[in-house]
């Protein structure tokens, strides 16, 4: 839990994130799929957890999906119906990515942010200069987090470390009451 972090410390890592990249499988999804009887694979997502991704968005931080595993289109479809404009799939070695995102922004490791879950999330998690882990993650991913979301994969922990964020970088109260006059989208 967020409680077994020094949040002082995650909060001033916080403020300085400008890129905020994340898995799809784990993180914005449950760790359960559905195959159909011809074998196509679904996926379900929180729907809070893409306003999370938006909020960030509309608040000047560039999102960024960045899956090693994707073979289907949902992560893909998702990112878009976002609007997202950095979407990556497929990707061997996610720190490269990373670092060619950083030189095409102008900004160092302590901007980046990265949520993750799993052993392939490790190396990512030790580089970024905010590092969070699901509150079902692995151990080793949790050990290194800064800030471990009380939310499981998949069930809201977006949602709920763009909160954190932009609650750190003084925007979230502006960004509510925005909200609350413009509506959702």
């Amino acid at each position: 839990m967020a409680g077994e972090k020094n949040l002082e410390k995650a909060k001033e890592k916080a403020k300085n994130v400008k890129l905020f990249a994340h898995d799809i499988h784990g993180v914005l999804t449950p760790n359960t799929l559905m195959v159909d009887i011809e074998g196509k694979r679904r996926y379900t997502f929180w729907h809070m957890d893409g306003f999370g991704d938006l909020s960030l968005h509309a608040n000047g931080i560039k999102v960024v999906y960045l899956d090693t595993s994707s073979i289907d289109d949902e992560g893909l479809y998702r990112a878009q119906e976002l609007k997202l404009d950095k979407n990556y799939f497929k990707v061997t070695d996610r720190w490269a990515k990373i670092e060619e995102l950083k030189k095409e922004l102008g900004i160092g490791d302590e901007n980046v942010g990265y949520i993750g879950c799993e052993i392939t999330d490790l190396d990512i998690m030790k580089k970024a200069g905010f590092s969070v882990a699901t509150a079902d993650a692995i151990d080793e991913a949790k050990a290194i987090a800064d800030y471990i979301t009380t939310a499981p994969g998949g069930r809201g922990p977006i949602r709920e470390v763009s909160e954190f964020i932009l609650r750190s970088m003084g925007k979230w109260d502006e960004w509510v009451d925005k909200v609350t006059k413009m509506g959702y989208k």
